[in-house]
């Protein structure tokens, strides 16, 4: 206890949100406990876990708040760095109302660091949202500003997870997670074109990007109605799916979510090396 408040007096006197965080069921629960432990025993010098998808509307945002949330429960200090700038929906899926100055606001000069991060009820877990919508997300995380928010997130907490954007939409999920310590990839059981997985899992491994296993999402949602689907390594999964509404919409930013449509060149690959299999 002594400890937890000796860390709070270090931190800035930082703003607070109040997110409607509802209880899961058992299962999702465990779910969820398992990634967190999977993701504890990748390594002592993982601290920056970005979390994405190949497309939109695969869970991907539910699962990394979920993420910090469980670790934050284990007393680890923990943010929830929220970089989808195009197409945030955590502020509204956690009913967050007001005006906050967010990573945008930051990466364009309009507000200090210590201005855009929010502590919440939980002592262990803050969090920055994203602000306004920005014309130049790209640009916006491939400037110095944004390397200079994760150096000193590092010093402060024990674990950061970064929600990013989808991977084959736009460039940003791949600029965000060649920052990080490692990526998690979000698929939505029943519902992603295996060859977008496999497009999206080919990209991030093409950057140098260390891929520390997949999440099958929504795995009998539509009969269970709650569990995550988690499968780690690409090779196992536990048989339960935590179902919420879409993340986005039919489109990402002005790009079709490529959900269950492969391009024929990608099709044509089906066949190849087992390296490709998700």
């Amino acid at each position: 206890m002594e400890q937890q408040q000796t860390w709070r007096r270090e931190l800035p006197n930082y703003k607070q949100v109040a997110p409607e965080i509802e209880d899961l069921p058992f299962q999702a629960r465990e779910a969820i406990n398992v990634l967190r432990g999977n993701i504890q025993l990748s390594g002592a010098n993982l601290k920056v876990i970005a979390i994405t998808s190949a497309v939109a509307n695969e869970g991907k945002s539910s699962i990394a708040f979920r993420l910090t949330k469980s670790l934050a429960g284990l007393k680890k200090r923990t943010l929830y760095l929220d970089c989808d700038i195009r197409n945030s929906v955590t502020m509204s899926r956690y009913g967050m109302s007001g005006q906050v100055q967010g990573l945008t606001e930051y990466l364009c000069g309009a507000a200090a660091m210590n201005d855009i991060v929010y502590r919440t009820p939980d002592k262990y877990m803050d969090v920055i949202l994203t602000g306004a919508v920005a014309p130049n997300p790209s640009e916006l995380v491939s400037g110095k500003l944004f390397t200079l928010l994760l150096d000193e997130m590092r010093k402060r907490y024990d674990y950061i997870i970064v929600d990013t954007p989808p991977i084959n939409p736009v460039i940003d999920g791949t600029m965000i997670a060649k920052r990080c310590d490692g990526t998690v990839m979000v698929i939505e059981s029943g519902q992603t074109d295996r060859m977008q997985a496999v497009r999206a899992k080919r990209q991030l491994e093409y950057a140098g990007i260390k891929l520390l296993g997949a999440v099958l999402n929504k795995v009998g949602a539509a009969k269970k109605g709650y569990g995550y689907g988690y499968g780690y390594g690409y090779g196992y999964g536990y048989d339960y799916g935590y179902g919420y509404g879409n993340d986005y919409g039919d489109t990402y930013g002005g790009y079709n979510d490529g959900k269950n449509s492969g391009s024929k060149s990608d099709s044509s690959d089906s066949s190849k090396k087992s390296s490709d299999k998700i």
